[in-house]
């Protein structure tokens, strides 16, 4: 005894836990009480037990268990002769025992080395129960009892009534009361309310069919065959689990009623009902247990290559997203990298057409609308125009949220708005319906995915969270496009100024060198003029001034330019407002005709405030000017004054005036010394960097 634990310990049959000691004293308890109400309830005289759920229930505690249970059985069958009072010797009753024990564990230890599960749910595991627990395990049991008989010196009819007996009860109990034990254990996944009136439903019916055929009056064998179609939809609609609910019921009924002298086996007499009845549970249960293993395993089939083509769906679309992404962060120029998002979105969503309207600024920085185009020319838009906020767009362009419709034509936001009141006449068909607001990382809403499709119902969920992805990208497409946009900008903005600098300063060092020529040659013209020092130095001061006040007017325009009007109020600053009158067009002109117009003014104002017309209290200038042609015409009059003289020798400021400053302006100077007034005429002609402005006159300065 001491040799066969040790066996049975190294094999890992033996309980090692207080937990699995438990299940074996809970196992034998269960097996004794079973059993004896089979052999008190289900025994027919002459007939013997019609039915052995203990061996049921032993194989399903020894599957879901573990093997190391198995002596649970041996003590659950010791306990039922002992209960019962077997005639038995004790060393026959350990046999029996040990061959019921044996019939449990021998198939579940095959069960461990096919590596397969007890779950019932393919066609191995079905096989397994009905040929290796069912077939196998009442062989062992069987034929250990009828060895016993033999043994015990039993005819051999009885022996053989007996192990045929013995073998369907152990058979019926396996392929009644396991499945239900191994099938509907663990939790119920996505049990709904109707799926459990579903199966509440066919319980139902299952057992109100039974009750007719098997409880409720007599009739033909072929009656007990009425009930397979429930049998059927039981194990297709809930696989193993309905097949075993919907076996034991029927079982049940079956037993019940053959006890209890009625159903369609009752005329066959009482050992061959039994036996009938038997037969009928063991096709019955294995039938349908086998049905729904195979509808099971197909379902799992077709369920895996569904779930293999939502892998490759997934996948490519994936790869589409990656593929995306990556030409996104490579591509900084806008148009192709919306092209990629438009073309990405049509593709992942099964749209036959798909558009991209989004707004982006023009070289002046104001926004634009454009848009790109896939699966359809850009012509079969550019009539139509852009979307405008219509009930249907507007949720869109507002950023509320994405617009999915199966059919946009019965949308009730759908063609409400003039001229059109839906799609214009030649639009593209468009059913099914989807558009994905473009959102920045800044929150700005800045454009719309819109896709399309000519039959209903196209997008589904899958195709809004792909089409909201792409939106995604669509809007890192334009943000990267136009931090790049504005990189650029800046960068030429920074080369331009540097140019202007670079210019500015080459202008700069320029007319240094001719503002210190000018003072040089002022100068020196000054001193070769004037007949004392202090003459020479206040003549020279005031030049310097006007040239200075003439330097300031052209830093106001970056010297561009200056206004003909703003020079004629600097030299008529220092006198009264009526003193010098002045009126012409506005005209720009040049920096170098600015400087020699205003020092010749200077020397006219100055010689008029000494000799001419400023020189006496009643004494104005005139100076007016005009163009015509392309010329500029004007003229210097002095009216009021002291009659005036003509000069017997040249001075700086005749010189300056009749000589440089028709060269300066390459044009025509005249001065006259009339006795009414010196009268200066000077014409040129107007260049390139010269303005001349709209004819209005200026008024008296």
């Amino acid at each position: 005894m001491t040799a066969v634990l040790r066996g049975l310990e190294r094999a890992n049959l033996t309980p090692r836990t207080v937990r699995e000691w438990l299940l074996v004293a809970s196992l034998g308890l269960i097996y004794c009480v079973a059993a004896v109400l089979s052999l008190r309830w289900a025994v027919v005289p002459g007939a013997g037990t019609a039915f052995w759920p203990a061996a049921g229930i032993a194989l399903a505690a020894v599957a879901y268990y573990g093997p190391r249970v198995w002596l649970g059985a041996l003590v659950g069958r010791l306990l039922t002769f002992w209960v019962m009072g077997a005639p038995q010797p004790l060393w026959a009753q350990l046999v029996i025992a040990l061959a019921t024990a044996l019939g449990a564990l021998v198939p579940v230890l095959i069960l461990n080395r096919l590596k397969t599960n007890a779950r019932l749910d393919s066609l191995p595991s079905a096989l397994w129960l009905v040929t290796g627990a069912g077939a196998g395990g009442a062989t062992i049991s069987a034929g250990t009892g009828a060895l016993m008989l033999f043994l015990g010196g039993s005819p051999a009819d009885k022996i053989d009534q007996a192990f045929i007996n013995w073998w369907f009860g152990f058979l019926t109990g396996v392929l009644t009361f396991a499945p239900p034990f191994l099938t509907w254990r663990g939790p119920l996944e996505r049990w709904t309310s109707s799926r459990i009136a579903h199966l509440t439903l066919i319980c139902i019916a299952t057992s109100a069919l039974a009750y007719l055929i098997f409880l409720h009056g007599e009739g033909a064998y072929a009656r007990a065959w009425f009930v397979f179609p429930l049998l059927v939809w039981a194990g297709l609609a809930f696989d193993a689990r309905g097949a075993a609910l919907a076996s034991v019921l029927v079982s049940l009924c079956a037993f019940l009623g053959t006890l209890q002298g009625r159903g369609p086996f009752h005329d066959a007499g009482p050992s061959a009902a039994i036996l009938l009845t038997q037969q009928f549970v063991a096709v019955m249960a294995s039938t349908t247990l086998i049905l729904a293993a195979v509808a099971s395993e197909r379902r799992g089939r077709e369920a895996l290559e569904r779930s293999e083509g939502r892998y490759k769906a997934e996948s490519a679309a994936l790869a589409v997203l990656n593929e995306t992404g990556a030409v996104i962060a490579a591509e900084l120029d806008l148009e192709r990298a919306v092209q990629v998002v438009i073309d990405a979105g049509a593709a992942l969503t099964r749209a036959r057409y798909a558009a991209f309207f989004y707004k982006a600024p023009d070289a002046d920085g104001r926004a634009i609308m454009l848009y790109a185009l896939s699966g359809a020319p850009r012509s079969a838009f550019e009539k139509f125009g852009h979307p405008r906020a219509t009930e249907v767009f507007a949720p869109t362009f507002d950023g509320a949220g994405t617009v999915r419709s199966g059919d946009i034509t019965q949308d009730p936001r759908y063609g409400h708005n003039a001229p059109h009141f839906g799609m214009p006449e030649g639009h593209l068909p468009v059913r099914s319906y989807l558009a994905v607001p473009v959102r920045s990382r800044s929150g700005e809403i800045i454009g719309g995915l819109f896709f399309g499709h000519s039959d209903p119902d196209v997008f589904d969920e899958r195709a809004q969270w792909l089409a909201e992805g792409v939106a995604s990208h669509a809007a890192i497409a334009i943000d990267n496009a136009r931090l790049y946009q504005s990189a650029q900008t800046e960068l030429a903005q920074r080369r331009r100024a540097e140019e202007l600098q670079r210019l500015l300063i080459n202008e700069l060092n320029h007319r240094v060198k001719n503002t210190l020529a000018t003072v040089q040659s002022l100068a020196a013209q000054t001193l070769r003029s004037s007949d004392d020092l202090a003459t020479a130095r206040e003549a020279f001061d005031r030049r310097l001034m006007a040239l200075s006040a003439t330097h300031n007017l052209l830093t106001q325009s970056s010297w561009t330019s200056a206004e003909l009007g703003d020079l004629v109020r600097q030299a008529a600053e220092p006198f009264v407002a009526d003193r010098f009158i002045a009126s012409g067009p506005a005209v720009s002109l040049s920096p170098a005709r600015s400087l020699a117009l205003s020092m010749a003014f200077h020397e006219l104002s100055t010689n008029a405030l000494k000799y001419g017309a400023l020189s006496v209290a009643g004494g104005v200038v005139r100076l007016t000017w005009r163009v015509a042609a392309g010329q500029l015409e004007l003229v210097w009059l002095e009216e009021g004054g002291p009659p005036v003289v003509a000069p017997t020798r040249k001075g700086f400021g005749t010189r300056l005036i009749s000589q440089a400053l028709a060269r300066e302006l390459r044009g025509k100077v005249t001065l006259a010394h009339d006795p009414a007034g010196v009268r200066c005429e000077i014409s040129f002609p107007l260049d390139a960097e010269d303005a001349p402005g709209p004819a209005r006159e200026m008024p008296e300065v």
